[in-house]
């Protein structure tokens, strides 16, 4: 490995460090190559003045109208884009546990006239009288969940 190419792996761990932990190994690596080469030394140097400078620095504050217009693009864009759609395959899957249920409701009640009460339901159509009540209540309750949910997530409620 040449001096120059060695210089570049150093000065890639010196930036990676900024950003995560190095290993031990990395962190002897670049204090051993730092102590023997000049040009990584000021390498070095140089990021930790720019660094300092940067935290220093007085930054001045954008106009308020540049704020205003931008948290009004920033809003509509994010109107416009709305949420995401469910994938397909959840939409099928949902259709096909919702045929199954009705099948099911079916042949669990179709023994039941206007006469029987809940009490003389077989085990089977007293489930398929509960899962009917739970979908009502759910059909019920859905669009509160909805737009509770969306609001917990930033996405504006629909109106009409």
């Amino acid at each position: 490995m040449t001096q120059r190419t060695r210089c570049r792996d150093i000065e890639r761990l010196m930036l990676e460090a900024e950003q995560r932990a190095l290993t031990g190994a990395e962190r002897r690596l670049v204090e051993e190559h730092t102590r023997a080469c000049a040009n990584c030394r000021d390498f070095a140097s140089d990021r930790a003045t720019i660094r300092a400078g940067l935290g220093t620095a007085n930054w001045p504050e954008p106009p308020d109208d540049l704020v205003r217009r931008t948290r009004r693009l920033m809003r509509q864009a994010g109107a416009a884009k709305g949420p995401a759609p469910l994938p397909a395959w959840v939409l099928v899957a949902l259709a096909m546990v919702a045929i199954a249920t009705g099948i099911w409701a079916a042949v669990s009640l179709a023994d039941v006239t206007a006469d029987t009460t809940l009490a003389d339901l077989p085990l089977a159509a007293r489930a398929a009288v509960f899962v009917i009540v739970q979908n009502a209540v759910t059909l019920l309750f859905a669009p509160v969940v909805l737009r509770a949910f969306r609001a917990g997530r930033g996405v504006p409620a629909k109106v009409g």
